[in-house]
């Protein structure tokens, strides 16, 4: 990764009380350190208001027997269980090859929260990552 973008944007990996939770729960794929970006659109949250506006971000994507975790910037952006209603609120596709995105409406995922976020992350294993999550 460049040296100045892991400055910048961080490292793009879960902490370690995280992974070691993960860990715990039988990590099916893990992918650190990948370049990409969210946007927001319509965004409103508390001390957060948007109509458009896209940051780049290094982030990490875990899948679990149990459930998905999207780490982009410098925090958790997803974190859901793979049974429920809340996976399925989230649009996950390929963009590119290398590139899986994730869509979602804020509002789904928090009464103080509304507007689209979706944040995209370039990895290798894109097509993996839209596998394990298919319905």
């Amino acid at each position: 990764m460049n040296p100045l973008r892991r400055i910048l944007l961080g490292a793009g990996q879960l902490p370690a009380p995280l992974r070691d939770e993960l860990e715990a729960e039988k990590l099916v794929l893990l992918a650190e350190g990948l370049p990409g970006s969210i946007t927001y659109r319509h965004y409103r949250a508390p001390g957060q208001r948007s109509n458009w506006r896209k940051e780049a971000v290094t982030g990490a994507i875990a899948v679990t027997a149990l459930r998905l975790v999207v780490w982009a910037g410098r925090g958790k952006n997803i974190d859901v269980p793979l049974a429920g209603p809340f996976l399925a609120a989230i649009e996950i596709g390929l963009e590119s090859p290398n590139q899986v995105r994730f869509a979602y409406d804020a509002g789904k995922f928090s009464p103080v929260r509304s507007g689209a976020v979706e944040v995209r992350l370039r990895t290798p294993r894109a097509a993996d990552v839209v596998a394990l999550l298919a319905p």
